[in-house]
């Protein structure tokens, strides 16, 4: 970790909600974010709904999130579903980009 790099911690699923995440990508004027992560069926399914709602232009790396085994679903089935609930999220402008990582770069 770089000292230039900030950190927001979170107490809860939204990455949002009582932090100062906000007002911190508000006043590095962004208007785009790349969401990855863990617990792909709580915190970054949260996050990208919130950033959304927020009118931030998403982009999800089909493959940089994930999630352990649920009782019900394996891992795949939890990622593969997420993956097709964000590409056809009602969004207010465009919609949520979901694309594997190696694309972003070609």
């Amino acid at each position: 970790m770089d000292k230039s790099d900030i950190t927001i911690r979170k107490t809860i699923c939204d990455s949002f909600y009582k932090t100062e995440l906000k007002a911190t990508l508000d006043s590095l004027k962004v208007e785009r974010l790349i969401i990855t992560g863990w617990a792909t069926d709580f915190c970054v399914d949260t996050t990208i709904r919130a950033s959304v709602s927020h009118g931030y232009k998403v982009i999800v790396p089909s493959n940089c999130h994930s999630v352990g085994d649920r009782p019900h679903l394996k891992a795949e089935q939890v990622i593969e579903h997420h993956n097709w609930v964000w590409d056809n999220l009602i969004v207010p402008e465009g919609k949520v980009q979901v694309l594997p990582m190696e694309s972003m770069y070609t």
